[in-house]
């Protein structure tokens, strides 16, 4: 049985982990919460006689989908250059060399089309630290339209990956291009 997403009717979604007592007793009757990887929607569907083993199931929130694209850094007034290696709705892998730390916070600036202005991410928070490699999560995404853009790359990742994703947005899925 394939899962869609209750709200954007999108396959892309991910068994999520219980959080508190409503979840906790719903699973108890197999139903088990889910969150779409698109529109980050969660939802408890019902899956009779299947039993998630809560250790099995990710504690990242969103699957990151692999990318290489252009990231601006800015991180108290100085900026930095990266590449987005993995990206998510919640967040993404940056490599570069820039001496930032976990905990230090970012705005960021992808150049995830070739003929668009930059999506930008005016809060994030840098999770972890691994050489070169950042481990970072989105706070914010003002106004509306940058989150719009986010997914709707980010869509494009998980139907066509990153050439396609990077002709450009154009306000439609690339499947109706």
């Amino acid at each position: 049985m394939e899962i869609v997403c209750a709200q954007c009717r999108k396959p892309f979604v991910k068994a999520s982990r219980c959080q508190g007592i409503l979840d906790r007793l719903l699973s108890a009757v197999y139903a088990y919460p889910f969150r779409c990887q698109i529109c980050r929607h969660r939802f408890h569907l019902w899956q009779w006689n299947l039993r998630y083993i809560e250790k099995d199931v990710d504690r990242r929130q969103y699957e990151r989908r692999p990318a290489s694209i252009h990231a601006r850094i800015t991180s108290e007034q100085k900026e930095y250059e990266g590449t987005v290696k993995d990206l998510a709705m919640g967040g993404c892998a940056i490599e570069t060399k820039a001496p930032l730390h976990e905990g230090a916070v970012l705005r960021l600036q992808l150049d995830a089309y070739d003929n668009e202005p930059r999506i930008t991410v005016e809060t994030a928070v840098v999770r972890s630290v691994q050489g070169t490699r950042l481990g970072v999560e989105f706070l914010r995404l003002t106004p509306q339209k940058e989150e719009e853009r986010l997914r709707q790359y980010i869509l494009d990742l998980w139907v066509v990956g990153t050439q396609e994703a990077r002709k450009g947005w154009q306000g439609e899925p690339i499947g109706t291009r």
